[in-house]
């Protein structure tokens, strides 16, 4: 019994602690069951149990929230319910997947109530056999609507790429840490060839080491962008033409600081250079041409002067703009050839030469501009003049005077000339040529006129002398007889020999004012600054017995200007405006004579004004001429010469003179003078 009674007690004691085992069993079993059951109710993804009639027996809180369902909704239920119509033949693949291999993952659209459908993808796994009779999975619902959306963004933004780069007119190629070319749009290949987006055997890129634009991928590695402006091509054969590309590169930054690809992008420029490198060869020739006018215009405003000082100044003017370093004039009469005027940058002498030894033959063969900027290299190189002189650059033009040859006006240097003779040169050449002809045509007439007015002078000598002689015997004659036989005579005898008088004096004053209009501008002094007031004070003594005789008066106005003028022409033209003053006046008044002055930016304005008669408007355009008279010798004195010889001494002054009047109320005389420099 005792030994029975203790097996019992070790038996009793072996069944407390299996039961404490079985209960901490249940209770780790409870604890995993609690785990389960909160990783199941509390997961972010959506869990369906789903038995072998593909009905839901069970739903965690997300898969309640998918569905817009509570679990009593769904519990029991087919799931082909809560799945797009559409979508349903792709459930029953699904389920049939997972009873064959035990898993299965599809695409589907959830229908929640009340709510638009939703893409989810639905990941189902066989459960073993502990979790109840019959066939079990479980199904795993995520949400994937905003990967779709990520992945259709992601999709557009690649075809979006894809166009862009594709249609770029930009030439685009994409290059990888290697120099291997990994994409290159079409542009790219119309630029640089198929060949371009082929890897090279021997490293290095296929078109940058070509061009010597390696610097482009070499900063891109380095993770710096860089723009090269405007890269040459040379063309490569004689069928081939130049190019120019605008090249870029920008890195694609990786991980960290690493630079996985640079993008290559070259733009065709070809044309625009082509444009710009015109528009600088055109704007080089404008350029030339303006200057050929501004020294073209220098030329032509050089100041008077003899013809040998103007000559010699634009020959100079033109070897400078030239950059040549002498330039000659040269007068050509048969075969001789004459240097009339030179111009050098060192001393030179001239002489004359055989004109077939000159390289002026050539211009006066062709007739025309002859221009050859590096002489060794044209088709004259074995000319005597080169050989004899060495002149390596020359141009040279044919001048013409009065529509015949002359000679030649040309430059030259040793040295050849720093740049081509163009088009604009040569119509430099042929401009200063038409002046050079003007000035020695000029120069010609010049010469001519002295000599006519010499011979004029000696006429005038001779017609003052001639003339006035018998007319002073016809005069002399006339008044001895008036003398010695006046008292036998009756009295139409006596008027006639008084006219015959009075005709032989008016005709000497006749031929002393034409031989004073025709001095006018001949023999004349140097102009200098002349105060006007002391020319009209000489004016006024010269006529101070005119002026008592009328009991007339001159008066000054203000002050009188410093004009520049031949003193004593313009004596005589003050002389005569304020003798006529005086002459035609009214005898009911006393004659004044009031002289002003206003001074202008450019020149002076001088007024004599009177009190007499006056001068009808329509004659105010003809009283300047010669022998224009408005009254008969009886009533006023006079040959009709005065206006005339005013006149004439004011267009020799480069101004202008004329007249404001009206019958019975005075005269007004203005002369525009122009100032003194």
């Amino acid at each position: 019994m005792t030994e029975a009674l203790h097996n019992l007690q070790v038996h009793q004691e072996e069944l407390r602690a299996q039961n404490e085992e079985l209960h901490q069993a249940q209770g780790h079993i409870e604890k995993v069951s609690a785990r389960y059951r909160d990783l199941f109710e509390y997961s972010p993804v959506g869990y369906f149990i789903i038995d072998d009639n593909v009905s839901v027996v069970d739903a965690n809180i997300t898969g309640m929230g998918m569905l817009g369902r509570t679990k009593g909704r769904i519990a029991g239920k087919p799931f082909l319910l809560f799945i797009d119509k559409k979508c349903r033949h792709d459930l029953d693949d699904h389920f049939a997947t997972v009873r064959s291999v035990g898993r299965a993952s599809t695409e589907l659209w959830l229908l929640p109530d009340q709510r638009p459908p939703f893409p989810v993808n639905l990941e189902s796994v066989r459960l073993g056999d502990g979790w109840g009779e019959g066939w079990r999975c479980l199904s795993t619902a995520m949400d994937v609507t905003e990967r779709n959306r990520a992945e259709m963004a992601l999709r557009e933004s690649e075809i979006r790429f894809r166009a862009i780069f594709e249609q770029s007119p930009l030439a685009i190629q994409i290059v990888d840490a290697e120099s291997v070319p990994r994409m290159s749009n079409r542009a790219w290949v119309r630029l640089w060839g198929q060949a371009s987006s082929i890897p090279v055997a021997g490293g290095g890129h296929p078109v940058l080491n070509q061009i010597g634009a390696e610097s482009l991928l070499v900063e891109g590695l380095a993770g710096r962008s860089l723009e090269i402006s405007a890269i040459h091509v040379v063309a490569d054969g004689e069928q081939g033409e130049d190019r120019w590309v605008h090249g870029y590169a920008y890195p694609i930054l990786g991980q960290g600081d690493s630079v996985p690809e640079v993008v290559l992008v070259h733009e065709d420029i070809t044309e625009r250079k082509r444009i710009e490198l015109a528009l600088t060869d055109r704007t080089a020739l404008l350029r030339r041409q303006y200057e050929n006018l501004r020294v073209l215009s220098e030329i032509a405003a050089l100041p008077p002067g003899p013809a040998s000082q103007k000559l010699a100044d634009a020959l100079d003017l033109g070897r400078r703009h030239l950059d040549l370093s002498m330039g000659m004039i040269s007068r050509v009469e048969g075969s001789r050839f004459t240097v009339e005027h030179h111009s050098a940058s060192e001393e030179t002498a001239m002489a004359d030469f055989d004109l077939a030894s000159t390289y002026c033959a050539l211009v006066m063969e062709q007739d025309d501009v002859v221009a050859i900027a590096h002489w060794a290299r044209s088709p004259h190189a074995d000319h005597p003049c080169y050989r004899t002189h060495g002149l390596e650059s020359y141009v040279g033009v044919p001048i013409r005077v009065r529509g015949k040859a002359y000679g030649t006006v040309n430059f030259c240097s040793t040295t050849s000339s720093p740049r081509d003779f163009d088009d604009g040169d040569k119509e430099f050449m042929r401009l200063l040529a038409r002046w050079i002809g003007a000035v020695l045509e000029e120069d010609a007439i010049r010469r001519d006129l002295a000599r006519s007015n010499a011979e004029l002078e000696q006429f005038a000598y001779i017609a003052s002398h001639d003339l006035r002689s018998p007319l002073r015997q016809v005069s002399s004659y006339v008044s001895l007889l008036e003398r010695r036989y006046g008292d036998k005579l009756d009295a139409d005898a006596r008027e006639f020999i008084a006219f015959a008088h009075d005709g032989a004096v008016r005709m000497d004053q006749l031929v002393v004012d034409l031989l004073e209009f025709s001095r006018i501008g001949r023999n004349a002094k140097p102009v200098a600054l002349v105060a006007l007031s002391e020319v009209v004070h000489e004016s006024c003594a010269n006529l101070h017995s005119n002026i008592i005789d009328a009991n007339g008066r001159v008066d000054i106005v203000g002050a009188l200007p410093m004009i520049q003028c031949d003193p004593a022409d313009l004596v005589r033209l003050f002389q005569n405006l304020i003798g006529n003053a005086i002459k035609y006046s009214l005898p009911e008044r006393p004659p004044v004579v009031t002289i002003t002055a206003a001074t202008g930016p450019m020149s002076h304005v001088v007024t004599v004004r009177d009190n007499g008669i006056g001068i009808e408007q329509i004659y105010h355009d003809t009283i300047f001429g010669v022998f224009k008279r408005l009254h008969t010798p009886d009533k006023y004195e006079g040959t009709g010469i005065g206006l005339a010889i005013c006149k004439k001494i004011v267009d020799q002054h480069n101004g202008r003179i004329w007249v404001e009047s009206s019958l019975g109320e005075g005269t007004a005389f203005h002369v525009e003078l122009p100032r003194g420099s």
